[in-house]
């Protein structure tokens, strides 16, 4: 029988869970995960490097005892609150209450239990310490613009804001010594900068919380930073709703924040009236804005100030993006937008798009140029003002079958405009501690969705405000880094430029870390893995198929493998399982059996055939990396010991990792470019898969093309 290679190119379909695996379109896949489509390739994620943190010391335990309800001792006050969740680390003896989340009960400013009976864990010997997770959990991430379009980082956890200070690479708390949130792990902050031609610069900002009215101690509400001081209690944001003569009405607070056409605009606003015993009512309908060129003025009383309308409905708005000139608004089951209009007495009016439930979270939104896309229960939405229509083909139950439904309020939206992607977190349902996990990516050019395994809580956008270079840079030994010791990664991945805008994310810890940069997660291994659709081009004719081999257009990297899987039908185990590593054509000599730590190195390789003063590469070997080529700037000139060993010429290993396996001697050295890799399997059925792993830290690869060879075999599959 003839062989038929089909090519697979390029890649444009991604995660395809609606359709069968066997009517799945070639280029699809049942699982992709840390793996995204880009320009037709797919590629393994990039990983994430802290930025700065916005935790204060964690606290000293001196105590746990060993009880039905465990009690831990501080050595300072803790200050903690009953519900609190806190993770310890560090702790010797109990070692089994590291790295694991509790809710506290207060028993005494220095002492309390954490709901577990310690008396199954080993008895607390020291060390440890305890960081209350309640309070640090990054709510957002966010730029403020100054004067002349300086830029600062600002961050925003449970309880405080931060300020990244460039100088120092370090988060410094705005209102030091003073809370100025009560957030709870749904309270995400939303805001927006205010800049106009009077030189008022601001950030204004909230958690989607009511505040207290004027006078009174507060945290939550409205508040703005103004890049003046590292304050903004003394600016809290109570603005007039009526005049001073009249009954005083104030602003207290609002779930959303925008700046459009020259006015500041909240939505479901909560709002005091001091009639009687005053009280502060939520309009959950409402959308209110400023005076034009005057965010202070909110007066809905005298012309020229503000004014406010309420969608007719019942619904609750939730979420909400601007596209273009208008807002689009997602209710619990609608959608309007609100659009400006011509008359000075009512500046915005509703307008409602359809009755469609297409958001169930407030940060479940993101917006377009054109539209404004969300996540709901009912699916993947997109709308443009007009309509509103799914656009989630191929994974249409994902926001159902994936999404923990219960932390729905968790799912947050941010697009990353450098890499033409849309980042969607969620809790993966049945986890175990509904905290986000994962990522759904969506490839704006292809529209491919993938997903990512990542623990961030939110996402946003920072700036440096000054150049790093190669110097700034050092390794753990702190020495400074040379270009090759980047290995695989593009440098560029490793340098921003003087206020170059910085993709970042928070997780629920209180760290900041940069995003889609290097080749690990904060320094530890990332694996990536997928499952193809079925495969059998003779399906329509109803004959079994033969998978000779199958070839891999793949860039070249020096470190990086795979673990090719093989099935056949419908089984569930590989009949068949290969590693493929991602070097071109270097002229492959023989495998490496052992290589040990003396000096000279001693390499142990089977029948090598090679002789005095022949010069090598090596690479691929796993522990002592050190004898791999791309660490080395040189060829291996080699004295042979016998006939399956040899020695690598003047390289001390005394002090090298003990060697653990792999590796290959090659003649010719490394070079980076794309490479056809041969996999071969040779199974027979009616449909074929490919499952593929790769994990490791610094192992990138880049996929271009798929050729798997098919021949005719077996018997027809219909009777």
């Amino acid at each position: 029988m003839t062989l038929n290679p089909i090519m697979i190119a390029p890649f444009k379909t991604g995660l395809e869970t609606d359709t069968e695996p066997w009517l799945a379109p070639p280029d699809s896949f049942s699982e992709i995960d840390n793996i995204h489509v880009h320009h037709g390739y797919i590629q393994k994620r990039e990983g994430f490097r802290l930025f700065g943190t916005t935790v204060l010391t964690p606290i000293t335990i001196d105590a746990i005892t060993n009880a039905l309800l465990g009690e831990v001792t501080t050595n300072v006050n803790h200050n903690f609150t009953n519900g609190d969740i806190v993770v310890f680390s560090g702790v010797e003896g109990m070692i089994g209450v590291n790295d694991i989340r509790f809710t506290v009960t207060v028993t005494g400013a220095t002492t309390f239990t954490f709901g577990v009976n310690t008396t199954d864990y080993a008895a607390y010997t020291t060390g440890g310490s305890i960081s209350n997770l309640t309070l640090y959990r990054v709510m957002g991430i966010t730029r403020y613009i100054g004067q002349l379009g300086i830029q600062t980082t600002i961050a925003f956890n449970a309880r405080n804001a931060y300020r990244f200070n460039s100088p120092t690479n370090a988060f410094i708390q705005l209102d030091a010594g003073v809370e100025i949130f009560s957030s709870g792990e749904y309270d995400f902050v939303w805001s927006a900068n205010w800049q106009s031609g009077g030189g008022i610069n601001r950030l204004y900002f909230t958690n989607g919380k009511a505040g207290t009215p004027i006078g009174a101690a507060t945290v939550d509400g409205i508040r703005y930073y103004d890049g003046i001081t590292d304050n903004t209690v003394t600016v809290k944001f109570n603005p007039r709703l009526s005049p001073a003569t009249l009954t005083r009405r104030t602003l207290d607070g609002a779930k959303l924040i925008f700046s459009l056409g020259q006015r500041l605009i909240v939505l479901h606003t909560y709002e005091y009236d001091n009639t009687g015993a005053g009280t502060t009512t939520t309009h959950p309908q409402r959308a209110r804005w400023s005076a034009k060129q005057n965010p202070a003025n909110w007066d809905d009383v005298i012309a020229g100030g503000g004014g406010y309308t309420d969608a007719a409905t019942g619904d609750y708005i939730i979420s909400a993006r601007q596209i273009q000139n208008q807002i689009i608004v997602f209710f619990t089951n609608s959608v309007w937008a609100l659009i400006p209009t011509s008359d000075p007495n009512r500046a915005f009016k509703w307008q409602k798009i359809n009755s469609f439930r297409s958001c169930d979270g407030k940060m479940a939104s993101i917006g377009y140029d054109r539209y404004a896309k969300a996540l709901g229960i009912r699916g993947i939405t997109a709308t443009d003002g007009v309509e509103t229509r799914r656009i989630d083909e191929g994974i249409s139950e994902f926001t159902v079958d994936d999404i923990n439904v219960g932390e729905f309020n968790k799912v947050f939206c941010e697009r990353s405009y450098a890499n033409n992607r849309w980042w969607t977190l969620f809790n993966a349902k049945e986890t175990p501690d509904n905290e986000n996990d994962s990522a759904l990516i969506f490839d704006d050019d292809s529209g491919a969705f993938t997903t990512y395994e990542i623990a961030m809580n939110c996402l946003g956008y920072g700036n440096l405000s000054q150049d790093y270079g190669l110097n700034d840079f050092v390794a753990a030994n702190n020495l400074d880094l040379a270009l090759n010791d980047f290995g695989d990664e593009d440098c560029l991945s490793y340098f921003w430029q003087e206020n170059q805008e910085i993709f970042l994310g928070g997780d629920i810890n209180g760290n900041v870390f940069v995003m889609e940069t290097g080749g690990d997660d904060n320094g530890e291994d990332m694996s990536a893995e997928f499952i193809t659709a079925a495969w059998n081009p003779y399906k329509d004719q109803g004959i079994e198929a033969q998978l000779n081999y199958i070839d891999f257009y793949v860039d070249t990297y020096r470190k990086t493998k795979a673990l090719i899987s093989f099935y056949k039908d419908t089984e569930v185990s590989p009949y068949l399982s290969k590693v493929m590593d991602f070097l071109p054509n270097l002229d492959y000599i023989v495998d490496i059996i052992d290589a040990t730590a003396t000096n000279p190195v001693n390499i142990n390789a089977a029948n090598h055939g090679l002789t005095i003063g022949d010069t090598i590469y090596i690479y691929g070997a796993e522990g002592m990396i050190d004898i791999n080529s791309g660490e080395a700037s040189f060829a291996y000139e080699i004295t042979v010991v016998d006939a399956n060993n040899f020695t690598l010429d003047d390289i001390d290993g005394s002090l090298f990792d003990t060697y653990t396996g792999g590796g290959r001697v090659y003649n010719k050295k490394f070079y980076r470019t794309k490479t056809w890799k041969r996999v071969y399997a040779g199974g027979i059925g009616f449909q074929h898969k490919i499952g593929f792993y790769s994990g490791g830290v610094d192992r990138p690869f880049r996929i271009h093309a798929f050729k798997p060879a098919f021949k005719q075999r077996g018997k027809r599959v219909v009777n």
